[in-house]
């Protein structure tokens, strides 16, 4: 930060040199908080085991590139044999894992070791994310005032969420690199609207830079071409620069490699860069006639439409895949397959629901930042300041997109601390005295309504945790490799250059190639930390097939999915049998009322206690046969016949309300009277998911090989116990 004294008055020297230690005291202390949040509470998680343990499903599939990068620096594998089985996947060159395996590669001289490059993956977010206060403060500053750009350099470095879950320490995801490009091309397009001269065209310039790199590591971010287009539409005195920073971008962009959203970003680009152009030609028509101004936006938008229009007729295949895509995205467009992937939820499915759900993902900035916001939209309008425009127009799309879907909060979280800042500055200066103090007030108000959250999320382990890390390292110890390296558990095979496939190309597996099936939360485990390969991995490929196996009650079905995913090992975790299940049954397209059900019995008052009822079907599925009984005959243990009616509720809704229960000593008995109660709504079935009520037969092709804990599970599966089990297909 540059430190100014103005020769001509040493007193307005002395204000400037003052507040400028004030704003560097701020905005470090900003960074150390932002920082220690990041890194404290997250390292026992992250450093706790002999290795450093990434914080989710994502980061370990850039860091098993990132390692496979490292050993053949710069040159990036095309395709990865260990990412699926079988069949392999392509590989799409990441520029986001290319800058952390070249800091690697400097950090050690040329040779890095295997526990440096894990280091940078585990600190690197964690140290852009203390960054974010800096860029915060100068856009605040430009916008609104100092004052306002230091109360937002507090707000951003405590807001909790997917903001700091993103950028804390172990999770080495592109999305920390997205946000921190994306609020600096924003910076710099603010910075250039208020710029002159060359100061204008170089701000511009960096702008395109920067924004190129950021499509680079995020080409699906499409939105913010769109959005920087609809700024230009509003304000068209931005028109000129937009059109040059996304020109840039476009020629930044010819670097990327070919990926699924590829041709989704070019249209993007080309149809931001029309929307420009269409904006600057009627600004300079309107100038020219002297026409009125407030029919300058209708005609603008007219020309965009028209745009639109010919776009759709010449390219219909692309519009129709975008809008396609663009709903799936959206809340009650996803395909229910994809149910557990939380980033996709939208803000208010958040537990806790409703207010509570905003303190979890944003503290208490949304408070201040939110009326702010709508009160910025009428003094931007008549200000007719282009860069406050561009301000609004971005925060409130951004707001709107988080609110849509969770993972977006990245870009909404600095949104908000900037409009948190702003009226808190704005509240400030109505008041004529005290006001040190209220700047005080409001920085503790942001701590406090923030931390509380913000602490126990940094500390959460979302890696794999010890039961997993064990079962992968025995599964890396003790299998063959499926490369067929000589040595048990040598990574040669993992580490080796793997070239891009031809059109048309399969990839030819050795002989010994085999599949180690899991559900595709952990496929990613398997191939980075076991060096195995697995039939699903986060990309949900393979989840279907995973999902019939896991589900099936017959052992033909069973073993025939076996045989189509070629897997000699299946790893099994609780929450297979628990908290997914009925996302599993869900991808393999079956009823979840098949396997098991909720009931509702009557609690204190009128209070309705609901009661999961596992039915027969749930028992006989291949994924609790193996877990819960490894795969050995069971004789009923618990058999249950509970008498249920439906109950209406006040929202129109009807349960199952629970009448009355009765226990049995045989299915026989059990089954007669169900024979002799054919009027009734009876359900048979068990409460403890450990106790089957129904009859299992032993898995002979079904042995398992290793539990990471040898007790067994308890009867509400709460346990954290991995196995593993061989199996013949």
């Amino acid at each position: 930060m540059r430190l100014q004294r103005s020769r001509a008055s040493p007193g307005t020297g002395n204000l400037a040199y003052d507040e400028e230690m004030r704003n560097a005291a701020v905005v470090g202390f900003a960074v150390v908080l932002a920082f220690a949040i990041r890194v404290a509470p997250a390292r026992t998680a992250v450093f706790g085991s002999a290795t450093i343990d990434f914080q989710d499903n994502d980061s370990w599939f850039h860091m098993r590139s990132v390692h496979n990068l490292v050993a053949h620096f710069p040159t990036q594998s095309g395709f990865d044999p260990y990412a699926l089985f079988p069949g392999g996947q392509p590989h799409q060159n990441e520029p986001w894992d290319l800058a952390m395996a070249s800091l690697a590669w400097v950090l050690g001289a040329g040779r890095p070791g295997a526990r440096l490059v894990d280091g940078v993956g585990a600190w690197l977010p964690a140290i852009m994310g203390a960054i974010l206060p800096i860029p915060v403060f100068l856009l605040g500053r430009r916008l609104f005032g100092e004052l306002a750009g230091q109360l937002s350099a507090v707000a951003v470095a405590v807001i909790p969420g997917t903001l700091l879950w993103e950028t804390h320490l172990g999770v080495p995801d592109h999305h920390v690199a997205e946000c921190l490009l994306a609020l600096l091309a924003l910076l710099f397009l603010c910075s250039a609207a208020e710029s002159r001269g060359r100061a204008r065209i170089r701000m511009t310039a960096l702008a395109g830079l920067i924004l190129g790199a950021y499509l680079c590591v995020r080409p699906a971010g499409i939105f913010v071409p769109a959005t920087l287009a609809l700024a230009a539409l509003i304000a068209p005195e931005l028109a000129p620069l937009m059109t040059g920073a996304l020109g840039l971008t476009s020629a930044i962009f010819l670097a990327s490699a070919e990926g699924a959203w590829t041709a989704f970003t070019w249209l993007s680009l080309g149809g931001s860069i029309a929307v420009c152009l269409c904006a600057w030609a009627a600004d300079g028509l309107w100038r020219k006639r002297q026409s009125r101004r407030a029919f300058l936006l209708p005609a603008a938008c007219l020309g965009v439409l028209v745009a639109l229009g010919i776009v759709a007729i010449l390219k219909p295949a692309a519009m129709f895949s975008l809008a396609s895509n663009i709903r799936r995205y959206l809340p009650g467009g996803q395909d229910v397959t994809a149910t557990n992937t939380r980033e996709l939820y939208p803000l208010w499915k958040v537990e806790p629901r409703g207010i509570p759900g905003l303190f979890t993902m944003l503290g208490g900035v949304w408070i201040l930042a939110l009326p702010s916001l709508i009160g910025l939209i009428p003094a931007a309008w008549r200000a007719r300041r282009p860069a406050l425009t561009l301000f609004v127009v971005w925060a409130m799309v951004m707001t709107v997109a988080g609110t849509l879907q969770l993972r977006m909060l990245v870009y909404t979280g600095p949104a908000i601390a900037l409009a948190a800042g702003a009226g808190s500055a704005w509240l400030i200066g109505q008041v004529r005295r005290f006001r040190p103090a209220f700047s005080v007030a409001f920085a503790a108000f942001f701590l406090a309504t923030c931390l509380p959250a913000a602490i126990p999320q940094s500390r959460h382990n979302g890696g794999p945790d010890a039961g997993w890390l064990a079962a992968l390292d025995w599964l890396g110890r003790n299998t063959p490799d499926p490369m067929g390296t000589p040595d048990v558990g040598t990574p040669d095979g993992w580490l080796r250059l793997w070239p891009k496939l031809r059109h048309g190309e399969e990839f030819a597996y050795p002989a010994t190639a085999y599949g180690v099936l899991t559900w595709w939360d952990f496929g990613d485990w398997v191939n980075a930390i076991a060096h195995r390969l697995p039939t699903s991995n986060g990309t949900q490929a393979g989840a279907d097939l995973v999902a019939r196996f896991l589900t099936a009650t017959g052992e033909t079905t069973a073993r025939g999915q076996l045989s189509r995913a070629l897997a000699h090992y299946v790893v099994l975790n609780p929450e297979v049998v628990t908290e997914t299940w009925p996302t599993i049954v869900a991808w393999a397209r079956h009823d979840l009322s098949d396997y098991r059900k909720t009931v509702y019995a009557r609690g204190e008052g009128r209070t309705a206690v609901p009661l999961v009822v596992y039915l027969p079907n749930y028992y006989r599925s291949m994924a609790v046969r193996m877990y819960a009984f490894d795969g050995r005959r069971v004789a009923p243990r618990e058999v249950s016949v509970f008498t249920t009616r439906r109950v209406p509720l006040p929202g129109g809704r009807e349960i199952d309300g629970l009448i009355a229960v009765r226990k049995f000593p045989s299915l026989q008995q059990a089954y007669e009277f169900m024979g002799a109660n054919t009027g009734e709504n009876l359900i048979l079935g068990s409460l403890d998911p450990t106790a089957s009520c129904a009859e299992l037969e032993d898995l002979p092709w079904v042995k398992r090989v290793f539990a990471s804990d040898e007790r067994p599970p308890s009867g509400d599966l709460r346990t954290t116990v991995v196995k593993v089990f061989e199996v013949t297909p």
